[in-house]
């Protein structure tokens, strides 16, 4: 357990949380289409699982910047902002009793930033020389869209129309056993007007091990300057560094 917690706060550091889609059917179908600039979604809601997810259609916001609070089983709770515009990325992560935790991807030099709010020094390394996989989800380009779901998961996803908040989502939910860990359930909530998670929960048999909640999304625009690493740190180049071995590091 203590190596599936940690690859769970590796996901939500890189995150948790890429942009496409295609188009519905006519019969039965309730036209809901929430506007907001170019960002429109039409729902079938006569449809569920792997039929509805290949049926909706978004267009996502350029600039999108979204608050969540997360919790863990063991109480560690975090705040993080994102920021994405383009491909660009910006992350802040507040945790209790450390300084922030900000992580920047600059998509022209493609090239990512970490450091602590307030300190001189960071890390950083290139895309092209990473050598780990990190898999379907494309979590490096920061959230995590239905496209992304639908291209990763199996024909009997579970997947429906719900309201929550006010707002019609599409719940997601998907199972997996991987024989050692048991059974860990996703569960998550997006949002119909973003194409993002709005909350998300994961269980390890049956057991909430983690949730999150965005408390604030907006699709204001996004000032450059907020991919530009600052120029008072130091960034040391980790270009080469595995992320394998980090997670591969055995349990004491």
């Amino acid at each position: 357990m203590k190596k599936t917690k940690y690859l769970i706060m590796f996901l939500v550091v890189l995150s948790v949380f890429m942009l496409a889609g295609c188009g519905g059917n006519d019969a039965a179908k309730t036209d809901q289409s929430q506007t907001d600039g170019e960002k429109t979604t039409t729902l079938d809601e006569s449809l569920s699982g792997a039929a509805l997810l290949s049926s909706l259609n978004f267009n996502y916001p350029d600039s999108l910047k979204m608050t969540t609070k997360t919790t863990m089983a063991d109480s560690l709770d975090t705040t993080s902002t994102t920021f994405t515009k383009g491909d660009n990325f910006r992350m802040e992560m507040e945790m209790p009793d450390i300084d922030k935790q900000i992580t920047i991807y600059n998509a022209a030099e493609g090239m990512t930033y970490q450091y602590t709010e307030g300190q001189t020094t960071g890390f950083s390394f290139k895309d092209q020389n990473m050598t780990t996989d990190l898999g379907d989800l494309n979590l490096d380009e920061g959230v995590t869209s239905i496209d992304d779901i639908t291209d990763v998961f199996p024909e009997n996803v579970v997947a429906r129309v719900e309201t929550l908040d006010g707002e019609k989502v599409i719940y997601i939910e998907t199972t997996e056993n991987d024989g050692q860990s048991g059974t860990v359930d996703m569960r998550m909530w997006f949002s119909t007007k973003y194409g993002v998670p709005l909350k998300t929960e994961i269980l390890s048999n049956g057991s909430l091990t983690m949730s999150s909640v965005v408390t604030d999304i907006s699709a204001d625009n996004i000032a450059d300057s907020q991919f530009t690493p600052p120029s008072n740190v130091v960034f040391t180049d980790f270009s080469s560094m595995n992320l394998d071995d980090l997670t591969a590091i055995p349990s004491p």
